[in-house]
């Protein structure tokens, strides 16, 4: 019964969220993109680095991309491309720890007309996305050089000892 009367307060909250401020409930919108990028500070020797989520938390000989070039080297083909834009980038962002995040889009965005209206597209996984380029995510996505949405933020001595938080800020990175 005491699970039945949570799902019924869950229930109660949402309606309230929906209907006003003031719940305890968070709804957030979960982007799926391709691949898992963590990047930031290795805590090891304070450098710059990029890797996907399996290159970063390797047991024996991680993949941390610390310069364009290592990023080449250590990945193949489309996926060495998007995380040498990545280092090129995000390099500048003064990224605070190591964040983790869904890589949305580099240079694969289209225009594309959909039931007669225009769009900036892109599908890092197996989602299309869609914005309208007139729309502030629209303008935003156009102008972006690279789209990632950080959702994990890593602290701790090594990235083998770190704990992960999903309190991920605007000002983690810029």
């Amino acid at each position: 019964s005491n699970g039945g009367k949570q799902v019924i307060k869950i229930l109660h909250e949402l309606g309230d969220f929906l209907t006003g401020p003031g719940s305890s409930v968070k709804i957030t919108t979960k982007w799926d993109g391709a691949p898992a990028v963590v990047c930031g500070i290795d805590p090891e020797d304070n450098r710059f680095f990029v890797a996907t989520k399996t290159g970063a938390f390797r047991k024996v000989d991680k993949k941390l991309a610390k310069s364009e070039a290592d990023a080449q080297k250590m990945y193949d083909g489309t996926l060495a491309q998007k995380l040498a834009t990545a280092w090129r980038i995000l390099k500048d962002c003064n990224i605070k720890g190591v964040l983790q995040g869904d890589l949305m889009f580099t240079n694969d965005r289209k225009q594309e007309r959909i039931e007669g209206k225009e769009y900036i597209t892109f599908r890092p996984n197996t989602i299309t996305y869609a914005a309208n380029p007139k729309t502030q995510l629209g303008v935003e996505i156009k102008k972006a050089r690279i789209g990632i949405v950080f959702h994990t933020k890593y602290t701790g001595p090594t990235l083998a000892d770190s704990t992960a938080s999903f309190d991920v800020q605007k000002s983690d990175f810029k």
